[in-house]
């Protein structure tokens, strides 16, 4: 191991924290590695509920101070686990743009720029929600998978890519978690090249009904891979008043009315109901944790 190895050549003590994202992989060191015997410590997003949710010195947490835990324990926030089942709104209101930071850590989110290039095995585009309560009416999530779908297949619109692959990903409510149902489910299913809102929809809405149960929801995922470039349309011979084409056009003005005047200036009248979040996201600052800015 690299510690001991350390130590036995230099005499120097390393504690190291490992994690799926530099966040986590902060916290893993801060909270557990350096009050391990091994002093090495691993997180992954599905540890969050069992390792930094139980956490009640919200000052031992990176990036909470005194006086932040302080103003958390106002807003009757004692815990981390409080602080991710906080609607993330009013977190918003009552201590600005930290607010939305301190909720996103406290779900295992980290929305920090790492400036060293990157390159993935493979290209995806994909948004994720945690949302601001449990939920568990059907036409309520549905509603917001509906959203994030949109969302997504306007960017890969927006880099002229069609997805072969779609993949919904969905996180239970801490509530189900401590009932011992799994954390969550993540199905997958190829399809024919698309990058049409219609299709990445329907695509996703079943991919939910297929595997929920009614469990309580409190976070939802959608990528899209397998991409290939959008320079021809697939024409079908069996719909001759070619209203596949006409809704692509549809979806791409759309999408240039929404870079011109904000992605809240066109909205589909679901987004209005209860449980709709798209609307309040895209509020957001840059519309960053939305996922709505066109990039």
């Amino acid at each position: 191991m690299a510690n001991l190895i350390i130590k036995r050549a230099t005499g120097i003590y390393l504690t190291v924290g490992i994690g799926d994202n530099p966040l986590l992989a902060k916290l893993a060191l801060d909270l557990e590695a350096k009050h391990n015997h091994s002093l090495i410590a691993e997180w992954h997003y599905e540890d969050v509920p069992d390792k930094l949710w139980p956490v009640t010195d919200l000052a031992r947490v990176w990036s909470i101070g005194q006086r932040t835990a302080t103003k958390l324990n106002q807003l009757q926030i004692h815990s981390m686990g409080d602080l991710a089942h906080t609607n993330p709104y009013d977190l918003k209101q009552k201590m600005g743009i930290i607010g939305s930071q301190l909720f996103a850590f406290s779900w295992g989110i980290d929305r920090a720029i790492v400036h060293q290039k990157y390159t993935p095995k493979e290209r995806f585009y994909g948004n994720s929600q945690v949302l601001p309560r449990d939920y568990f009416l059907q036409t309520e999530i549905e509603v917001v998978i509906r959203e994030i779908a949109e969302q997504v297949a306007a960017r890969l619109r927006a880099h002229r890519k069609q997805a072969c692959m779609i993949s919904l990903g969905i996180g239970f409510s801490f509530s189900e978690n401590e009932s011992g149902v799994h954390s969550g489910f993540g199905r997958s299913l190829k399809i024919e090249p698309t990058n049409g809102n219609h299709e990445i929809t329907t695509t996703a809405i079943q991919l939910f009904r297929e595997q929920w149960q009614h469990q309580t929801i409190r976070h939802i995922s959608l990528t899209c891979g397998q991409l290939i470039d959008d320079d021809v349309q697939q024409l079908d011979l069996f719909d001759p008043q070619l209203r596949h084409l006409k809704q692509h056009q549809l979806d791409q003005t759309v999408d240039e009315i929404r870079q011109k005047f904000g992605f809240a200036s066109l909205v589909k009248l679901s987004s209005k109901d209860k449980g709709a979040t798209a609307i309040e996201r895209a509020g957001l600052v840059g519309g960053h944790a939305g996922g709505n800015a066109y990039d």
